[in-house]
């Protein structure tokens, strides 16, 4: 199983200081991979509740949050060999053709170590401000994947849909990766996961319960090979929200690496059992990483979760 870090791009910590400390340090303890996810806002008076907390409010943290494409650029120019995800890009919010083209320049420039994850939004706050239908936006975000797959693909590039068009053009450079970096979706519900195995490379969940989680990636895997994929080359990329605690957490719905140490180790020796690729650990809203050393600390014990008894 690969192991990853989460950027330090929110809340207190998201300072350029911490991010080229956390991205040189990362490569130098050979973990595998470097990671953002997308938060546009944090509204004052939610329309919708945030999946990720029993009380439906985003997390303090999220009021200060650093640009998640751009964070990943500055971490492929001070690293030479890590994999650099976003978990996830809210694609219905974008013009394809132009991320297309974005999402190419940065896999060229980190010499094909591009990941990229995708959703379909959640919160219609954010598809407010980015001016997003909240109800079409399953039916904008499938257009616009197969949009950014045709931009990827043989030069002259066309495309034509209902949400976006695309006369004869040559669009390069193409990706260094091929076909194109790999998309991983993100996806809770029955239809969302259905669509990441029609459309996906692989699967990408976060904030549930171990077994539920593992639950999504083998409904992926099942609507791949109904249509006749190669689910033994779809990775799982599960993100870990880290809430580590003194005392064992007895709520048998107990979020993913939410709990003790041990706790947390048998969730992600449990996900390697399962067969997911790869566990990426996201402190940001864990309060002893709030500072330079506490961030640091956690990088390197959980550079060490797989061995055996939990690294001190």
């Amino acid at each position: 199983m690969k192991l990853g870090f989460a950027l330090p791009h929110q809340g207190p910590v998201a300072n350029r200081e911490n991010m080229l400390l956390v991205a040189t340090e990362a490569e130098k303890l050979d973990y595998d991979t470097l990671w953002t996810n997308e938060r546009l806002l944090a509204p004052v008076n939610a329309k919708t509740p945030y999946p990720g907390s029993p009380d439906g409010k985003l997390n303090e943290e999220y009021k200060n949050h650093l640009e998640h494409l751009t964070c990943l650029t500055f971490a492929s120019a001070v690293t030479e060999k890590l994999g650099l995800g976003v978990s996830v890009i809210n694609i219905p919010w974008y013009n394809p053709i132009m991320l297309a083209k974005r999402l190419a320049s940065m896999d060229v420039l980190s010499n094909g170590r591009l990941i990229v994850g995708l959703g379909l939004a959640w919160s219609e706050d954010e598809c407010d401000a980015a001016g997003v239908p909240f109800r079409e936006r399953g039916r904008i975000g499938e257009e616009a994947i197969e949009a950014m797959k045709a931009v990827w693909g043989p030069d002259p590039v066309e495309f034509h849909g209902k949400y976006f068009n695309l006369d004869p053009a040559y669009i390069g450079p193409k990706p260094i990766q091929k076909p194109h970096p790999p998309i991983l979706i993100g996806a809770f519900v029955p239809k969302a996961l259905d669509r990441a195995g029609r459309l996906a490379d692989g699967f990408t969940g976060c904030c549930a319960p171990v077994d539920a989680l593992i639950s999504m990636m083998n409904t992926v895997k099942d609507a791949a090979r109904e249509r006749g994929r190669d689910v033994d080359r779809m990775p799982t990329v599960m993100r870990c929200l880290v809430t580590r605690t003194e005392t064992r957490v007895g709520d048998a719905n107990r979020p993913v690496t939410v709990g003790t140490w041990e706790q947390i180790r048998d969730d992600v020796l449990k996900m390697r059992e399962a067969g997911v690729s790869e566990v990426f650990f996201d402190v940001a809203f864990q309060p002893d990483a709030q500072t330079q050393r506490g961030l640091m600390q956690y990088l390197e014990r959980f550079r060490n979760i797989l061995e055996s008894p939990v690294a001190v």
